[in-house]
């Protein structure tokens, strides 16, 4: 039977390119015999009669492309999906990096035929992270799946900042108006968080990560110790009540030491609950996922991902 393969690209991703990978890759698979489609709306458009029969889908475009796409063919996380083959072509690309999948466009038809052909399969975790904001009616409720990390604090207030005023592609000069922004008028809220049922930060002014691996955006490990297969969410809360303990946070983290100043909770659990005494942006991959109160918790099935022979 031929390989059934669905490509869901980002258009505009790599200012414009994602439609010309896609068109390629497209192109190489039809050689290979296989039945290809391309889809460049929002993968939840995407019909279920295309995604019927798939034996792998591809995701061109950044993390947030490869969120929405994860979480249509596995139906919200349902299921573990059909395998789905990263190229990275965002801003951060953290889960191209996690993978070990090269950002290269040389030999890419290559080895998008190899991981697809060959089934080195990875199953790696999936989180998902529900808001419920009484007078955010927009969040009330609100769900939203991720593969990477949860933040709490200043860097959800960014990105909220960041969707507000973002118009297509982005970079990381896109931040530098949303950040100031968000640190000209930004108060440290005060938060509190349970694991697993069990309190382990009090309510005060802190920054929250929640994630299932150690890269983050700014290139520094959050959570050094995170592994995306084990079944655990890491929590690392760091006491912040200014803008010189963010900074003082920032130079640790460069070293690898911010969760192991005095005061920071560094812990593993399955289910997070974070509440606030007022509503507090959060991001999810990068993207916005609503406002405190929040929970997190870990799906049942985990996502499988297609890598190269070499990845």
């Amino acid at each position: 039977m031929a390989e059934k393969v669905v490509i869901f690209a980002n258009p505009i991703a790599g200012r414009g390119k994602g439609r010309v990978l896609a068109e390629a890759l497209k192109a190489r698979f039809e050689a290979e015999g296989w039945a290809a489609y391309t889809a460049y709306e929002r993968p939840g458009s995407v019909s279920a009669d295309t995604l019927a029969g798939v034996t792998a889908a591809v995701s061109i475009g950044g993390d947030g492309t490869l969120r929405s796409v994860v979480a249509r063919v596995t139906d919200g996380g349902k299921h573990e999906g059909p395998g789905v083959v990263v190229v990275p072509m965002g801003t951060a690309n953290l889960m191209g990096k996690h993978l070990g999948v090269g950002l290269s466009e040389r030999g890419l038809e290559d080895r998008a035929v190899g991981a697809i052909r060959g089934r080195k399969v990875v199953r790696l975790d999936v989180g998902r992270v529900m808001s419920n904001v009484k007078g955010q009616m927009s969040n009330v409720g609100e769900e939203h799946l991720f593969l990477l990390m949860v933040g709490v604090g200043i860097d959800g207030e960014i990105v909220h900042a960041l969707d507000r005023i973002r118009t297509g592609p982005i970079n990381y000069l896109s931040y530098i108006r949303p950040a100031v922004e968000a640190f000209a008028g930004y108060r440290f809220h005060e938060l509190e968080v349970e694991v697993d049922g069990r309190r382990v930060w009090r309510m005060g002014p802190a920054l929250v990560f929640v994630g299932n691996v150690p890269e983050y955006g700014t290139g520094f490990p959050i959570l050094p110790e995170a592994r995306s297969d084990d079944g655990l969410l890491d929590v690392c809360v760091l006491p912040t009540q200014s803008a010189t303990d963010l900074v003082e946070h920032a130079v640790a983290a460069v070293a690898g030491e911010h969760y192991l100043r005095e005061g920071a909770v560094y812990v593993k659990g399955r289910r997070v609950h974070v509440t606030s005494r007022e509503p507090v942006a959060v991001q999810a991959d990068g993207d916005p996922a609503g406002w405190t109160p929040i929970e997190i918790g870990l799906l049942e099935t985990r996502v499988a991902f297609l890598v190269p022979p070499a990845g």
